[in-house]
């Protein structure tokens, strides 16, 4: 008679297997990282109150407290796409970048997304303005960017099914990153962004002294590997951070993100023409299709258009 054990014992082992937990994760072991790196600012003053027919200024709740931010007007209507976007520096404070004129071949303040007609949310981080906290260098600073994405889809004119995340340079490094941390994303632009932020320590020494889960902890090659959210990542050719377009995409591991470099165009110059051709893409794309994805044709010709 045939004895069960061995196929027992093989079941048992199957089980134990299966049943181990998983390996741990940058995402989980984010989540209870505590760093000791951090930067108190030299003073606290409220953000500029902006053009009322432009933005409002809101607080929003964020991890360490109330945060202050910039959003479009609450308009009546049909709900409208939004766009949580996160500008460059390393001062993530609100001024008047976002309604000054800016030239074409650098313009930083989004505008193209609420001139198109989508909601625009620009957030001020932990450390900035008169917010809480201390700044903490792509930390922390991407939880208050998803914290944002939560509070601008509540607003009664967003439709919360086409909400997305973008932003520029250090700016776009954060919003690869809050990416992979919100689950309610349509999408996410991140223009110039890098895969290692140890490259910006002759700006921040703080970026100089990171070593090991410090460095680890506040680098985007961390991460990709778990975004779910389709995300394009979008530089110009001819100077910027394309060097980051390799590293970012053996990390990614098959997750969804892609690449899109724009001849005739820099880390600065890229921004105009290409937030208004994804500004318009936006607003005309549905809830229920996939997510946009810019093509090489189409960003050439609007910077072909642009030098015209």
């Amino acid at each position: 008679m045939m004895s069960f054990r061995p196929v027992l014992l093989l079941a048992c082992l199957f089980l134990a297997a299966c049943s181990k937990p998983a390996p741990p994760t940058s995402v989980n072991l984010r989540k209870s990282f505590r760093t000791q790196l951090k930067v108190e600012p030299a003073r606290r003053a409220p953000a500029p109150t902006p053009p009322k027919e432009l933005f409002e200024l809101v607080r929003y709740p964020a991890p360490l407290g109330s945060n202050a931010a910039y959003v479009t007007p609450v308009r009546e209507g049909p709900k409208r796409p939004a766009v949580v976007w996160i500008h460059g520096g390393f001062n993530w404070g609100l001024d008047d970048f976002a309604w000054a004129p800016s030239p074409r071949s650098n313009d930083q303040s989004a505008r193209a997304f609420r001139e198109a007609g989508l909601v625009l949310m620009l957030p001020s981080l932990r450390g900035s303005d008169d917010n809480p906290g201390a700044s903490e260098y792509f930390l922390g600073e991407v939880d208050d960017v998803v914290a944002a994405i939560d509070f601008v889809a509540q607003r009664p004119d967003v439709d919360p099914a086409r909400i997305y995340v973008a932003g520029h340079s250090t700016g776009g490094t954060m919003a690869l990153m809050a990416a992979v941390l919100s689950p309610r994303l349509k999408g996410a632009y991140a223009f110039g962004p890098v895969a290692d932020v140890s490259g910006y320590g002759h700006y921040v020494p703080l970026l100089g002294q990171a070593e090991g889960p410090e460095l680890w902890m506040r680098n985007p090659v961390s991460y990709v590997e778990h975004l779910r959210v389709p995300t394009q990542v979008i530089e110009g050719s001819d100077q910027g951070n394309m060097g980051a377009f390799e590293e970012l995409r053996v990390a990614a591991k098959g997750a969804p993100l892609s690449f899109l470099a724009v001849p005739g165009a820099t880390h600065f110059s890229v921004l105009a023409p290409v937030t208004e051709l994804l500004a318009k893409r936006l607003m005309d794309a549905k809830a229920d299709g996939p997510a946009v994805r810019l093509t090489d044709a189409e960003v050439r010709e609007a910077v072909a258009t642009e030098q015209e």
